[in-house]
């Protein structure tokens, strides 16, 4: 099986300004992982050709092994990707498809993975965001509160809260916020989006970056032993591991906390709130509703045609049958 294809790599001859365009018709993140996904196909090939066969039987052999069937998928993403980078023939076929299927319904298979991310829902974003800035002395504690904040009003990705720059975010009239996303994961295009941040984290950027005097450039940046404020920014894996580290100090446990959480979270706050599933499609920037509607599952249950027309009377009195 060839090496992964980069796209900038298809012409021989090629100036800088099309190598660049060709490296932006995808996103760092998934040329990286389609690449790990073939060298571990490649490996599992062990010198027999790629087809609709040997890739059925892959998709077996990850079944069998216990992995997620989103693992499957992007493998089969990538070498989708592959074929058409190189001209090729996407090699899965009939077979593959249907053994997909079967992964799909499997209903162990359902369970595997680490599972979905816990959900850090608004408030419990605030009182992270309180609890890390407790004593202003505490840059660390100024800088996470305000990456908490802001991360959790926009439903931000941790690399795009690591590359938020300070002439992203612009104050309106009444105290909040727009936050310009340029580009992200969903928006290869770069049409960007412009996202609302409440007055606190507003409150909160604000105080972050006039104790750290950051007037332009990155945002969040590395704090050496001090509080000297550095000039390189924050890596994703930084990002998670402050979630993590300030999650656990509120009080916040019960399952796996991510980078995803304060997205997941905020979800899971606007469906209780009502929010209808095209508004958290629009809010989240997710290209279908099928995330959305996976996060709020279980707020979304509690508002179905059962709970407001069976039982909304009763919740309201307080009343039941025992």
């Amino acid at each position: 099986m060839e090496p992964f294809v980069d796209a900038a790599q298809l012409a021989p001859v090629l100036t800088a300004a099309t190598a660049r365009l060709l490296r932006k018709s995808s996103s760092p993140n998934t040329r990286r992982a389609y690449a790990s996904r073939l060298r571990r196909l490649d490996v599992w090939l062990d010198g027999r050709a790629l087809d609709d066969a040997t890739l059925a039987e892959y998709v077996g052999w990850l079944h069998q092994t216990g992995f997620a069937a989103a693992t499957a998928s992007q493998a089969l993403a990538a070498c989708k990707h592959q074929a058409r980078m190189s001209g090729d023939s996407n090699p899965a076929g009939p077979l593959t498809e249907r053994a997909m299927a079967g992964f799909r319904r499997d209903s162990g298979a359902r369970k595997r993975g680490r599972g979905q991310a816990l959900g850090i829902t608004a408030p419990e974003a605030a009182r992270m965001a309180a609890v890390a800035g407790r004593g202003a002395s505490s840059i660390r504690g100024l800088r996470d509160g305000a990456l908490i904040t802001v991360m959790s009003d926009a439903m931000l990705r941790v690399s795009e809260v690591a590359g938020l720059r300070v002439e992203d975010v612009t104050v309106a009239g009444d105290g909040s916020g727009r936050l310009t996303v340029h580009q992200s994961k969903t928006d290869v295009a770069g049409e960007g989006a412009a996202l609302y941040l409440g007055p606190p984290a507003m409150s909160r950027w604000r105080d972050w970056l006039t104790a750290a005097q950051i007037e332009d450039g990155l945002a969040f940046r590395r704090i050496r032993r001090g509080g000297h404020v550095q000039t390189g920014g924050l890596t994703p894996n930084t990002v998670r591991l402050i979630i993590q580290k300030r999650a656990a100090a509120a009080g916040i446990a019960g399952g796996r906390i991510t980078g995803h959480s304060l997205r997941v979270g905020m979800a899971q706050t606007l469906a209780a709130a009502g929010a209808s599933l095209v508004e958290l499609q629009v809010a989240g920037r997710w290209k279908s509703p099928q995330m959305p509607a996976l996060y709020a599952r279980g707020e979304r249950a509690g508002r179905n045609a059962v709970a407001r027309l069976i039982y909304a009377h009763q919740t309201r009195n307080g009343s039941g049958n025992e």
